[in-house]
């Protein structure tokens, strides 16, 4: 064999096994993010915690803020047994009023449904649009 063929032999086989050295195995997504573990919270240094005393009775007060932290403390004083409040009346709503084309109030009519009201004396039926704070019949 001349020497032109043994270098493209030789080629074709180091040149695979370069390409595979160069792709390197899958990393994993989360290799490149932060701890999720938050850090572990440390107390900040203070006077050493003095035990209750064994006869239940509250420790003696020496500050201020003792103090007000004790008043705290105590328990609420009962009343005896809840008071029962009697529920409010329901709101009782006026129906909404009916004007005519011209703006006065008509008695006798009453609203039926959205945008229909109904004329008691007679009986028949408007259309209606919302006015102000009632309806007004269509012209």
């Amino acid at each position: 064999m001349n020497r032109l063929s043994w270098l493209a032999l030789s080629l074709l086989v180091l040149v695979p096994l370069g390409a595979e050295a160069q792709i390197a195995a899958p990393r994993s997504p989360t290799d490149t993010r932060p701890a999720t573990r938050p850090a572990p919270i440390q107390a900040p240094p203070s006077t050493p915690v003095r035990p209750a005393p064994a006869d239940n009775r509250m420790a003696p007060v020496t500050t201020p803020a003792q103090t007000t932290q004790q008043l705290r403390t105590h328990p609420i004083q009962s009343q005896g047994p809840a008071q029962v409040v009697p529920p409010a009346p329901p709101a009782t709503t006026a129906p909404p009023k009916v004007y005519d084309r011209h703006g006065r109030i008509i008695p006798g009519m009453k609203q039926v449904g959205p945008n229909r009201v109904l004329d008691t004396r007679t009986g028949r039926y408007y259309d209606a649009v919302p006015s102000g704070d009632g309806q007004r019949i269509k012209p």
